[in-house]
């Protein structure tokens, strides 16, 4: 059985790349096949993993052409040799989607249906979504299984959160019945912040029991250190504070797969 994540919150800048990067790796220590999908016309993971998005826009080897256009989802595979986790590449021309996916007539469940080609060869496909609750993350949530919601330990952050759980139901009841919320993942979070520290008081007291909240992936150079060479953290610096939580989501994960 395949679980499709969408990694998903409309505030940029909250770890939604790394958390990717992360997660799909430590799926893949645990034998997981894995798939990494960047649906950001940012391209942030699409960067992260080395490749060049100018350079895959020219090939038409991005998302927006199997999305848009006739290009098999298949034929834009980046495989990793390595056995991590392969890469399907986006870059800016993806913007261009949102206007063309507001003409059809299944404009919010697009995605699902390429996804669905290719779903059955992995057995977890990671979306690397935009900062913003347009019709691309709508995609996202229409085809995936579950949300993942990294979350700054900022106010700015956190104001958001409550807008999005409202976009998520709105999905499951309209579009994707299965849809639910594995949970939310402070990151960045500075223990000797007061600021911080409030702002993860508040999500719990938000979060309550209806949504887990993970442990907060503390802030650490490791993090950028480790996007600055093209390498998952865990990979490059497994010491690194925040690295164990992204195992114990995998943990998580596989557990509920193999449950089904």
């Amino acid at each position: 059985m395949t679980i499709v994540i969408a990694l998903a919150n409309q505030k940029g800048g909250v770890g939604k790349t790394t958390s990717t990067v992360n997660l799909a790796c430590a799926l893949a220590h645990q034998g997981q096949h894995v798939l990494a999908i960047d649906m950001d016309p940012q391209s942030s993971l699409t960067i992260y993993y080395n490749n060049d998005p100018r350079t895959l826009e020219k090939q038409e080897a991005t998302l927006y052409w199997a999305l848009m256009k006739d290009q098999a989802l298949a034929n834009l595979i980046l495989s990793n040799p390595d056995g991590g986790p392969d890469l399907i590449p986006a870059s800016i021309s993806l913007a261009g989607a949102e206007p063309e996916l507001t003409l059809l007539w299944d404009s919010a469940s697009v995605f699902r249906g390429k996804l669905n080609t290719i779903k059955e060869n992995y057995n977890f496909i990671l979306l690397d979504c935009p900062p913003s609750l347009t019709l691309l993350t709508v995609n996202a949530l229409a085809a995936a299984d579950t949300v993942l919601v990294p979350v700054k330990t900022d106010y700015l952050s956190i104001m958001g959160i409550p807008l999005l759980f409202d976009t998520v139901e709105k999905v499951r009841k309209r579009l994707n019945t299965r849809l639910s919320i594995l949970g939310v993942l402070p990151t960045m979070y500075n223990a000797r912040n007061i600021h911080d520290n409030d702002c993860l008081t508040e999500l719990k007291e938000v979060l309550g029991s209806r949504i887990q909240l993970f442990e907060p992936i503390h802030r650490s150079t490791g993090f950028d250190r480790s996007s600055a060479i093209g390498k998952a953290t865990l990979d490059a610096f497994p010491d690194t504070p925040g690295v164990p939580v992204y195992h114990h989501i995998a943990n998580e994960l596989i557990h509920h797969g193999e449950s089904q």
